[in-house]
């Protein structure tokens, strides 16, 4: 589970160019200037980027205190605003970003998951 410590630390200080919220430090995000995350890593991205999603990726940003909104990319250093949770859904498609979503619905299918997982003829996402 994706937790945010409750003091924000920076590397660099908001509004600071960035390629990267991990350049920002923790719980800041990079953010492009419509507000979506600048990803430099492949950890919210999954091994292809956003190319298997037909998305486009911003290469540069600046450092923001904004967290991910419902439906938003995020990743394990920017993440969700209360309520809401960074989590990578299952499927046999891989691999779709890190998304926000309701915390309810991530704890849901978080125990859907762990169940099926132990259960030998639970079918896997086509």
């Amino acid at each position: 589970m994706l937790q945010l410590k409750s003091a924000v630390t920076t590397n660099k200080p908001l509004g600071t160019n960035c390629t990267s919220s991990y350049e920002c430090g923790t719980g800041v995000c990079c953010r492009d200037a419509d507000g979506h995350l600048v990803d430099g890593n492949l950890d919210s991205q999954g091994p292809f980027g956003h190319l298997a999603f037909g998305g486009q990726v911003s290469r540069f940003g600046t450092c923001s205190s904004r967290l991910g909104q419902k439906g938003d990319i995020c990743d394990s250093n920017c993440g969700c605003d209360q309520g809401l949770e960074c989590y990578r859904p299952m499927s046999g498609v891989c691999c779709p970003p890190m998304t926000c979503y309701d915390a309810a619905y991530v704890k849901q299918q978080r125990e859907y998951w762990h169940n099926c997982f132990s259960n030998p003829s639970c079918p896997i996402p086509p």
